[in-house]
């Protein structure tokens, strides 16, 4: 699994970026970025949603997956999860089988066409 700098650096090479031209569109400093994608950061430094946020936007990316790398979870999935405590504690006692059958018949379900509902 990537970490978020080695996902960031990635996104930003594939997208021809230096890291001074994204530091710059994000607003930090470059030297920063790079140690974000070197992964020389203690987890106090890792950087904050909105930041994250603002990386995610400048990269044309999903902010949630970098949120996810960077062990930070995204705010709508707090309170989401904060909302229906109940089914979040039985989806974690779900096994990977179980967990891996019930995510395929909603991927089904969601192929449907509205009439077919």
């Amino acid at each position: 699994m990537d970490t978020i700098g080695q996902r960031i650096r990635e996104i930003r090479k594939s997208r021809n970026l230096t890291q001074r031209e994204l530091a710059d569109r994000v607003g930090i400093n470059f030297t920063y970025l790079s140690r974000v994608e070197n992964d020389r950061l203690d987890d106090e430094q890792t950087p904050r949603e909105e930041t994250i946020q603002r990386i995610a936007k400048a990269l044309h990316t999903d902010p949630d997956e970098l949120l996810l790398l960077a062990r930070r979870i995204p705010d709508a999935y707090r309170d989401r999860i904060l909302a229906r405590p109940g089914v979040f504690r039985k989806l974690l006692n779900l096994s990977d089988t179980a967990l891996e059958e019930m995510l395929r018949q909603i991927e089904q379900q969601s192929g449907r066409s509205p009439s077919s509902r």
